[in-house]
């Protein structure tokens, strides 16, 4: 499990700790979050190769009290990473890799990405919370586990269909019925 209580975010251009999405001084939205073994094995490989190390940010806001934690995913020059550079740097050259994006052109200057919007990194929650759900995970746990006060938010916001869903129709139709006769 995997206990989210921050994230980095930006204060202009300056990178800092704050609450995880949603949260505020009544509700930090903090959460546990599970993972299995396909996630956390590499994880911890990960962390073996590349122990987590302290990073002093402000919280809040630039002008914030001092805070240090230990993050899992750093630079080079062992500081929180830029959201911008990982977009630009590593998770375009991915989309572009599996074709999901035209590739950088080569005789256009400075990085110009593709505009992807429906691809950006903030997809993957959406894709998550389909997954969750088209794997049976009941709504006001999946809300949980979103920081989402209101499941029927999870629900208009975040759940997108899946193709080939409704063979798990057929399935529960047939498991009722088989069991009731």
């Amino acid at each position: 499990m995997v206990h989210v209580q921050r994230q980095v975010v930006h204060d202009g251009s300056f990178l800092v700790y704050a609450l995880p999405k949603g949260g505020d001084d009544d509700d930090p939205k903090d959460r546990w979050v599970e993972l299995t073994d396909d996630v956390a094995i590499p994880l911890r490989e990960h962390m073996e190769k590349y122990p987590p190390v302290e990073v002093t940010r402000p919280w809040g806001s630039k002008g914030g009290d001092s805070v240090t934690v230990q993050l899992i995913f750093y630079t080079r020059e062992k500081t929180a990473i830029q959201s911008n550079w990982f977009n630009s740097y590593r998770w375009k050259p991915a989309l572009a890799a599996a074709g999901l994006i035209k590739p950088l052109d080569p005789n256009t200057k400075g990085r110009r990405w593709e505009k992807s919007r429906d691809k950006m990194m903030h997809a993957l929650r959406h894709l998550y919370a389909s997954m969750m759900i088209n794997g049976g995970v009941d709504v006001y746990t999946l809300a949980d586990r979103l920081g989402h006060a209101d499941p029927a938010f999870t629900l208009r916001k975040y759940v997108h269909r899946i193709v080939g869903a409704g063979s798990k129709i057929r399935i529960a139709v047939r498991s009722a019925y088989t069991k009731a006769a």
